[in-house]
């Protein structure tokens, strides 16, 4: 369903994950961003960007490599494609297309297209790197952390970033890569919110805002979740935080919080 829309920008979001894809639509191109989840939802926004798009070429963005923000990539056949280096580099290649399958056999999903990893067109290799396309401008960020391949778009004409599995008002950091990469990206995201007090954020799970005093309780929150990990860690201290920043899925976010401190544990040692 579509939870957001301007002129420009419109944001569908699925019922799997509250994962979000963008479509951004300039005089130049369409831009669609981690197009997924469901097989009608991906259905839904291909008919969309085909009743919008005109006589414009479509390029697909992927904000990282994970099974979920690939899964509408066979699609959209007739897109160009934009990607870090190290997603096409990626040694989880196989097992993120693993997943998607098991997953799609799990609840019988059955899609109308082909299952595989993306092949990439434009790749982007260094940090700040643009991508010009008549008069529209993408420019990139390296975001790790989360994983190793992940990228920050912004479109500055529109004053929209697009931040991929960051600063999500329903998801605390799901760190599956390094902790030192992921306040990097977070140092980033802080950057762009001071230089722009008038983003539009899209995350790629929750909501949209754009709001400056709730993108910088974003990054603010973030920030605290890092600082309970390494110094307050107990089951206590971390129940006590769900309630405070008001997450409710419980199950799942215990698991992660797990995940992340045997991380951290791991890289300390």
């Amino acid at each position: 369903m579509i939870i957001y829309k301007t002129k420009d920008v419109t944001v569908f979001q699925s019922a799997m994950f509250q994962l979000n894809t963008t479509v951004v639509a300039t005089k130049d191109l369409v831009l669609v961003v981690d197009p997924g989840y469901l097989p009608l939802e991906v259905d839904e926004i291909r008919l969309f960007v085909d009743k919008i798009r005109g006589d414009r070429p479509i390029y697909l963005y992927f904000t990282h490599s994970d099974y979920d923000h690939i899964a509408g990539y066979g699609a959209f056949p007739d897109a160009k494609t934009i990607a870090s280096k190290e997603f096409v580099e990626s040694p989880l290649m196989e097992t993120q297309i693993k997943d998607l399958i098991k997953y799609d056999d799990e609840f019988y999903l059955n899609r109308s297209y082909a299952i595989k990893y993306p092949e990439i067109n434009h790749v982007i290799t260094r940090d700040g790197q643009q991508i010009v396309i008549g008069e529209t401008v993408i420019t990139f960020y390296h975001a790790f952390g989360h994983n190793n391949d992940g990228l920050l778009a912004v479109i500055e004409s529109m004053n929209l970033l697009i931040a991929g599995d960051y600063l999500s008002d329903i998801e605390f950091p799901f760190i599956y890569y390094s902790f030192s990469e992921y306040e990097k990206t977070l140092n980033t995201l802080q950057k762009l919110a001071n230089v722009n007090k008038n983003l539009i954020l899209v995350t790629s799970h929750g909501s949209v805002t754009d709001e400056a005093t709730d993108i910088q309780k974003r990054i603010d929150d973030s920030i605290d979740y890092l600082h309970l990990l390494k110094n307050e860690p107990s089951d206590v201290r971390f129940n006590e935080f769900l309630t405070e920043k008001n997450y409710h899925f419980i199950t799942v976010f215990k698991r992660r919080h797990q995940d992340n401190l045997n991380l951290w544990r791991n890289q300390l040692s």
